[in-house]
């Protein structure tokens, strides 16, 4: 038994060894860590702001208008649903993490779901975002 274990650790320790220089890489991966509003929350009429947070550094240069798209997407009034939101960037964070947006259209339609899509954003190193983003919010009825 003992010479079986010794066999077995002395081919470990010979593959690992036969390794040399070869290295493990990681790659990162952009990713939205927050929104306000946040997923799922139900908001006043009057909302006009919101904030997307990313897991590092963006690349400002990648960042425009249609990167951030806010629809309507359900309604009492059906007539109305799938409708785009206009906005637009005010700002990047000053460590360069976060996105404030400004809702042009307002006040929002009350009873109402609204997405926010957040797409083709690069990091400062280059990594694209994993996928597109989707965040819900409701808005309370007037």
């Amino acid at each position: 038994m003992k010479r079986s274990v010794f066999f077995f650790l002395a081919v470990v320790l010979l593959i690992a060894l036969s390794c040399g220089d070869s290295k493990i890489e990681v790659k990162s991966t952009l990713l939205v860590v927050d929104t306000y509003p946040s997923q799922g929350a139900e908001v006043e009429p009057s909302l006009s702001d919101i904030l997307v947070f990313f897991s590092s550094k963006i690349d400002t240069g990648s960042v425009s208008n249609d990167s951030f798209l806010l629809e309507l997407v359900g309604a009492v009034d059906t007539d109305i649903a799938g409708s785009k939101v206009n906005t637009e960037i005010l700002d990047v964070s000053e460590d360069k993490t976060g996105v404030h947006l400004k809702i042009k259209d307002t006040p929002l339609t009350g009873g109402s779901i609204y997405r926010l899509t957040i797409s083709n954003v690069k990091s400062a190193t280059g990594e694209t975002l994993e996928h597109k983003y989707y965040r819900f919010f409701s808005v309370k009825s007037r």
